[in-house]
């Protein structure tokens, strides 16, 4: 199988996250489209914008093609607290290590900016099961859920990952 590497998008990596979100299966249009608002975010020049602005985003590949991405950010009045926005892999080759690979280059990067966790959100919805499960097995811990919070009969749900500065690159879960 070939590895799996990690980097910061690129504008020409704008259509493939495109395609990632759209043939996610779980992303509604408007969630695509406020994916890729952020995304082009990180890609402009404003001063949100770029590695140390409001949403970096990285891509991953195999054999030089883009197969994931995610983007995260600092959250603002936090001490350390880093939060993902959207992290989505090919559908046609998930459980193949993408998820886990970005995972770990946001940890990478949080870290060297201060980061001790990374929190998320994601709905309870049955469809999102396998979401949860590998949020868990990477090492995130379920802190809460809001019920009825994105329609009536889909909860949120929160989840953190927690590291210290000193464990950097040692994944917390077990294997999915």
């Amino acid at each position: 199988m070939t590895a799996v590497t990690t980097r910061l998008a690129t504008a020409a990596d704008r259509p493939e996250i495109a395609r990632l979100l759209r043939e996610a299966g779980n992303f509604r249009a408007e969630e695509c489209d406020v994916g890729l608002e952020i995304v082009d975010v990180f890609l402009g020049t404003g001063a949100t914008a770029g590695v140390d602005g409001d949403y970096p985003t990285v891509v991953a590949e195999r054999a030089g093609v883009v197969v994931g991405y995610a983007t995260f950010g600092h959250t603002p009045m936090t001490v350390g607290t880093w939060h993902l926005y959207f992290i989505a892999a090919d559908a046609q080759i998930r459980r193949a290590g993408i998820g886990r690979a970005l995972c770990e280059a946001i940890r990478e990067m949080a870290t060297e900016r201060g980061g001790q966790r990374l929190v998320l959100e994601t709905s309870g919805r049955e469809l999102y099961g396998g979401t949860r499960a590998f949020y868990a097995a990477t090492g995130f811990t379920e802190e809460g859920r809001i019920a009825d919070y994105y329609a009536s009969g889909d909860p949120v749900v929160y989840f953190v990952w927690r590291w210290s500065s000193q464990d950097a690159g040692a994944f917390g879960g077990n294997e999915v």
